[in-house]
């Protein structure tokens, strides 16, 4: 990537970033630990250089649908009723509308598929594993990490133990296995500790 593109990036997920803060800093900080959780997990899998840069982005952007999603409803302290999950859920392909008009397609990827499930269960598009981009995978299972460590309106945050005991359970119908097992190694080796 030429330094004029590299700087038209970065201003680029700069400008939408400061509209995630601005938004909700509070979704901001989720996304921010989230694209640490998931840089660590890309290097551990051995992707490097611009590949990896892009997973980050990816990640740090992959809920940046949210902002048409009202507040109230994301901060809902009970369980959504079937329109509020609907909505809720429609946030994937928002991020990607947003997204593909302004960045490099495997960032967009990160946003537009960070639900989907190996097992085809996910959302939006109900993908199987070998039709999901592998930031998408990386970005789910770092997702998911940090929704389980932090307090969420409906819950308390869950001991890191039981979170990644969660993420084991599900290697394979939920989350990427390889994922998985890469982050097993990483808090084997202590590597991995809790985003700030």
């Amino acid at each position: 990537m030429s330094d004029a593109n590299g700087m038209e990036l970065k201003t680029t997920v700069d400008a939408l970033t400061q509209a995630l803060i601005v938004w909700d800093d509070e979704n901001y900080r989720h996304c921010k630990r989230t694209s640490e959780y998931a840089a660590a997990l890309a290097r551990e899998m051995g992707v490097g250089g611009e590949a990896a840069e892009h997973i980050r982005l990816g990640a740090l952007l992959h809920d940046i649908g949210k902002i048409g999603v009202d507040l109230s409803v994301l901060r809902k302290p009970a369980t959504l009723d079937a329109d509020e999950q609907k909505h809720v859920r429609a946030h994937p392909a928002m991020g990607e509308s947003i997204l593909e008009r302004v960045l490099p397609q495997p960032i967009v990827e990160c946003a537009a598929a960070h639900h989907e499930q190996p097992d085809g269960e996910g959302y939006p598009r109900g993908l199987t594993e070998d039709q999901i981009p592998l930031g998408a995978l990386i970005c789910r299972v770092a997702d998911v990490l940090d929704s389980l460590t932090a307090a969420q309106p409906y819950r308390p945050a869950l001991p890191f133990d039981e979170a990644i005991a969660e993420l084991r359970t599900g290697a394979g119908t939920r989350y990427a296995t390889s994922v998985v097992e890469a982050l097993l190694r990483m808090v084997e080796r202590r590597s991995i500790v809790l985003a700030a």
